[in-house]
């Protein structure tokens, strides 16, 4: 593959920026990510860590499972059973799941 000028230094390269440009553009991308994405408040994170204890306390470490069968999990998170992120309501309704499943589940319904 013949080399080309970086678009902003203009230094050859095999791609389109150069390594030492790359990396600033992509700091910065991944920065205006998480400002488009905030943690939560205090609030809800004590709220889902109510339920994650309330959970424990009712039903051990136990994962209900997403889409598999009830399993043995002891990384339990809850999270909104419908998605901010695709609609929910900010206070809405939480469910627990073990990491993997709530990763598996990304923002679809139960």
């Amino acid at each position: 593959m013949a080399k080309r000028p970086c678009l902003d230094c203009g230094a050859l390269t095999n791609r389109t920026r150069c390594g030492d440009c790359q990396r600033p553009r992509e700091r910065a991308r991944l920065r205006d990510a998480r400002q488009r994405r905030p943690r939560p408040s205090y609030a809800e994170d004590k709220r889902r860590a109510d339920a994650v204890a309330a959970h424990r306390r009712e039903r051990g470490d136990w994962c209900p499972g997403w889409q598999r069968e009830p399993h043995r999990a002891t990384d339990l998170t809850a999270d909104h059973v419908s998605a901010v992120a695709a609609g929910g309501a900010e206070g809405g309704d939480l469910q627990v799941l073990c990491r993997s499943c709530n990763s598996r589940k990304g923002d679809r319904r139960k």
